[in-house]
């Protein structure tokens, strides 16, 4: 983008304008303050979200030389940063930020594809950009940036030597897509599907494909399957089906007509005519969803041009899985590992180095890059690398490790940076360099052909068919979903004890930290004091902190729970004698969950001795609901609040001061929103579990390992330990290296647990194992090295298998074992 302020000042419309630089040239739309590169030809839009507020930053935005920026007309900002910047005052951030994009938009008429659909926009617009990009020079969204946030940041990608744009668009309430269709103004269009994503804001799904359809009311036309009658029916309903090109299995007549597939292991064969032209494609999957972005993709090359199909038909067969995930492993020597090795193109990188630098930001470790060549590019390739090279200096990347002709071709460019450079990944691999890596953060990003993913095994820690995965762009779905459920303003606090319930606290708790969660909950000392040397500021509260642990709790910055008068006195006497006035503590009151914390008659007593002196102030008064989840219980759990209301009002009149007052948990969020007081604490619903049928979460967590053997039994066999499978006519198992020494419950066994293969489920067959456990798969055509999901994904999900077993979400996640690797990732 290059704007000038005085002309950006036109676009916005801002209700009040104080310009000291009124020529000041801006190159650079910033939204999020920890991506900030060039202060200079910045402009920041202080934007207002349920997770955070922009304003807040502002002053170190100023500090760090940033003299642009766009508030909300009510801001109060420092006369320190008014006396010297320009500042746009305006009604809304956000609808500023995109009238800016959609005047940027207008600039260009090159064509604009616009996507979007309940499922798989992300992959139908990673399928075009590689077909594409053989022929033409395409700009594409980044990742799954579809909101009303991500899509104007996604315009501002576009630049004057463009061909296509490729934009998607994602909504999750009514009155969305307007927005987005005005700064988009797509010239084509593909509707994917229509399904339940985001229908808890619409009366039913027809709603929903209006609202989604808005997006090509001005689009010369949209593509569909002609085989979905509810998107036909859409179409017709809102004067669009005139413009539609739809593809079929059923029927002949459509532009493109899908005469024959044949699936084999793991390749597709497609016999279709499109406009009246055969073709035979080979697509490198079987799965449905993945087929039908293909053929979405394929027709749309059609839209744009008849002969863009002729010329990427041979490249169908060479489409890759669309990976839009950032995965972060633990590696050895202290390194942490971030592997992006799924596609690499000069957008994704700058996406990937900023994700990388916010990771190294407080971990005070280096940061090194290994780079392959990037061989999808409309770029002359010394300019291509000079791009490169000026990006990996604005990350303040310490090191580089370029793989590839290219890059060993063009070094020259990164002789600012420490660089070594290898032709290929083994050159790599065998060179003693891999082994020298330490303290580092870093990032491995790469085209698939040059195999990083074998990088990224030599440099992890642990080696591990069993991997647990967890989404962390999901759990923070979550946080925005629960935050739905409560009036603005109310704070929300995150439990992340028991290593955040096995999923892993310190990453759980980064990303929480980036979105702005108010507070964190652990159960001792010693799990806060690992956060706070892994580099996490958030507030921190110990719900059962150790007498031996107060020195911990001063040397860490950590906020005790306090739950007993006794308990109160020693860390009276502790906190005093080290000379610290106004400690933050937590009172616990005891309405009903008989566990731990002061009797509500107690309260008044507490509340004087604490009114007495000035060592310890009360940062939050709260209770425990035990029966929030059952309806059944519900008057008891009207009765608790009650209890703790009295109690926290008598406190509050003793102490003269209001602390934050909170009772809710995750089922109490849902179930009595009402009574969210002034915090909420978010636990089991953080991990994608919901305490009641009708709130739907989005699952965060995956277990998946690896089918390491097949046997075939002859009739009447036994299995496993007891002998307590039985195959009386015989059939096949399947050896799983998962067992209860891996948090695997020996409960599962015997036909109790079912996993995932090719998406049938299997059930297992006999006892479980210390390490492994047997699985049933007669009848399958399963084969060794399969990827077996035990839960999550095609699999039951953490409810069902609780559930099967008589338990609950919470034990089964907490017991994973820490030799089960996790792999971290966003989208």
């Amino acid at each position: 983008m290059n704007y000038r302020i005085e002309e950006i000042a036109a676009c916005v419309h801002p209700v009040e304008v104080s310009l000291h630089q009124a020529q000041q040239q801006i190159e650079h739309v910033l939204t999020d303050s920890r991506s900030l590169t060039d202060a200079t030809t910045t402009i920041f839009f202080a934007l207002r979200t349920m997770t955070g507020d922009g304003h807040r930053y502002i002053n170190v935005l100023h500090e760090h030389d940033v003299r642009s920026f766009v508030v909300a007309r009510d801001a109060v900002l420092d006369d320190s940063v008014l006396a010297d910047s320009n500042v746009l005052y305006v009604r809304d951030p956000l609808e500023a930020l995109q009238r800016l994009s959609g005047a940027w938009r207008r600039n260009f008429t090159m064509p604009v594809v616009g996507i979007t659909g309940s499922n798989g926009k992300t992959t139908v617009k990673e399928f075009l950009y590689q077909l594409l990009s053989y022929e033409k020079k395409v700009v594409r969204s980044p990742r799954s940036f579809n909101s009303q946030l991500g899509v104007p940041l996604s315009l501002f990608k576009i630049d004057a030597t463009d061909e296509v744009a490729i934009i998607e668009a994602g909504i999750s309430q009514p009155g969305e897509m307007e927005r987005l269709q005005r700064i988009i103004r797509p010239t084509y269009g593909i509707i994917t599907n229509i399904g339940q994503a985001h229908q808890e804001n619409f009366i039913d799904t027809v709603e929903k494909l209006d609202e989604k359809l808005r997006l090509f009311k001005d689009s010369e036309r949209i593509v569909y399957r002609a085989d979905d009658a509810e998107i036909e029916e859409g179409l017709r309903r809102n004067g669009l089906f005139e413009r539609a090109v739809g593809w079929s299995t059923k029927n002949p007549e459509a532009p493109l007509f899908v005469k024959e597939m044949e699936r084999e292991t793991a390749l597709t064969h497609i016999e279709c005519i499109l406009d009246g032209k055969a073709y035979k494609l080979q697509l490198p999957f079987t799965d449905k969803a993945s087929l039908e972005n293909a053929m979405h993709a394929f027709l749309l090359l059609w839209v744009l041009s008849p002969d863009l199909p002729k010329c990427a038909a041979p490249h169908l067969a060479e489409l890759e899985p669309v990976e839009m995930r950032l995965e972060v492993k633990e590696g050895g020597e202290d390194n942490l590992i971030i592997n992006d090795a799924y596609n690499n193109d000069i957008n994704s990188l700058a996406i990937a180095l900023d994700f990388m630098q916010r990771r190294a930001l407080h971990a005070g470790k280096r940061r090194v890059l290994i780079l392959s060549d990037i061989l999808q590019s409309a770029f002359l390739t010394r300019n291509l690398y000079r791009m490169v090279a000026d990006m990996v200096k604005r990350y303040e990347c310490d090191m580089i490790i370029g793989i590839g002709r290219e890059l060993c071709a063009y070094q020259e460019s990164f002789k600012e940076i420490e660089g070594y450079f290898y032709t290929d990944t083994e050159s790599f691999l065998r060179s003693s360099l891999p082994g020298k890596l330490a303290n580092s953060v870093i990032l491995v990003k790469g085209a698939r052909n040059y195999r990083f993913e074998t990088i990224v095994e030599r440099l992890a820690q642990k080696i591990n068919e069993t991997v647990m995965e967890i989404n962390l762009e999901a759990m923070a779905e979550n946080v925005k979903s629960i935050r739905r459920h409560i009036p603005q303003g109310v704070k929300v606090m995150a439990m992340v004890k028991a290593n955040a319930y096995g999923t892993g606290a310190y990453e759980t708790a980064k990303m929480l930290e980036e979105h702005h969660i108010d507070a964190l909950a652990v159960a001792v000392a010693d799990e806060g004091k690992e956060l706070r040397k892994k580099g996490i500021l958030t507030p921190i509260v110990v719900m059962d902190p150790e007498v031996n642990a107060f020195s911990t709790l001063i040397d860490y910055n950590l906020d005790p729970v306090v739950f007993s008068m006794s308990q109160f006195e020693e860390l009276y006497y502790k906190i005093d004698k080290q000379g610290f006035d106004h400690f933050p503590i937590h009172l616990e009151i005891d309405s009903g969950m008989h566990r731990l914390g002061f009797s509500p008659q107690e309260a008044f007593a507490v509340a004087e001795r604490i009114s007495r002196q000035s060592v310890l102030s009360v940062r939050s008064i709260f209770s425990h609901l035990a029966a929030a989840d059952e309806p059944q219980n519900d008057e008891y759990t009207m009765s608790q609040i009650k209890v703790f209301s009295e109690a926290y009002d008598k406190m509050v009149a003793v102490l003269g001061y209001k602390p934050i007052k909170h009772i809710l948990n995750t089922a109490g969020i849902m179930r009595f929103p009402q009574y969210a007081f002034d915090m909420v604490r978010l636990g089991i619903g953080l991990y994608g579990v919901s305490p009641t049928p009708e709130e739907k979460l989005t699952p965060v967590v995956t277990l998946r390992t690896t089918l390491l053997q097949i046997s075939d039994m002859p009739p009447g066999s036994t299995v496993g330990y007891g002998r307590h499978g039985l195959l009386p006519k015989g059939g096949k198992i399947g050896i799983i290296p998962i067992g209860y020494a891996d948090g695997y419950d020996r409960r599962f066994g015997c036909g109790v647990g079912k996993v995932a293969i090719r998406g049938k489920l299997y059930p297992t067959i006999g006892n479980i194992c210390m390490d492994t456990c047997m699985i049933d798969l007669t009848g399958s055509d399963a084969q060794p090295g399969d990827r077996v999901t035990l839960f999550g994904g095609e699999a039951p999900d953490l409810q069902e298998l609780a559930d099967s077993i008589g338990t609950i979400p919470y034990e089964i996640l907490s017991h994973m074992a820490m030799r089960i690797q996790r792999i971290y990732y966003r989208g």
